[in-house]
């Protein structure tokens, strides 16, 4: 697999997230972006939340999965350690996870926990993968550059969390969510840019 196809995925797993956002929070009567959560699009009993949980958190995961997984290949000649970028996967997989529709009046039901996995649980992995997968990517000159700003992308996640429960915590949510889809672009841009042989 060549690297604008591997690229493609990661680019396409957050331009399909992005885009089901914008779309079903529009279609969402009274949707206020500052204060609901993403999750309640895909919540039981809201419209079209199956269609987003597909295009919201499924098809973002697996494509997400998969570039993470052949990203690996592009760095150093694939000379690095492969857990950070196997965590980076994982995440993704998670996100896919929680596709499971949050069921707001039964906290206790099935899809929410799987929901609340999946939606936690990447996060977390995320902020292990993105410290991890830096120090591989600095023993590679063409990667390194782009360290910096990735690290800053995981603190954004990390800072925002401090805010969920604040007045704006869907924003602050959102700030978390969109800091992880650019970090997973920047990697997908840089990938797909890339001209050595694998």
């Amino acid at each position: 697999m060549n690297n604008r196809i591997i690229s493609l995925f990661g680019i396409t797993g957050s331009t399909v997230c992005i885009i089901a956002y914008v779309i079903f929070s529009n279609l969402l009567p009274g949707y206020n972006h500052l204060t609901q959560a993403f999750s309640e699009l895909s919540s039981i009993g809201t419209p079209n939340n199956l269609l987003y949980a597909l295009f919201g958190f499924f098809v973002p995961g697996i494509l997400i999965t998969i570039f993470s997984l052949k990203l690996v290949q592009l760095v150093n000649h694939g000379n690095v350690k492969r857990y950070p970028f196997i965590l980076l996967s994982f995440s993704g997989l998670l996100i896919a996870i929680g596709a499971a529709p949050m069921n707001y009046e039964n906290f206790s039901a099935l899809t929410s926990w799987l929901h609340i996995i999946g939606a936690m649980g990447s996060g977390l992995v995320f902020i292990i993968a993105g410290f991890t997968i830096s120090k591989q990517l600095k023993k590679d000159p063409y990667w390194a550059n782009i360290t910096k700003p990735l690290i800053v992308l995981v603190w954004l996640l990390i800072v925002s969390g401090f805010f969920r429960e604040s007045d704006f915590s869907g924003l602050a949510q959102k700030i978390g969510i969109f800091a992880y889809y650019i970090y997973v672009s920047i990697l997908s841009v840089k990938a797909y840019r890339f001209t050595a042989p694998l």
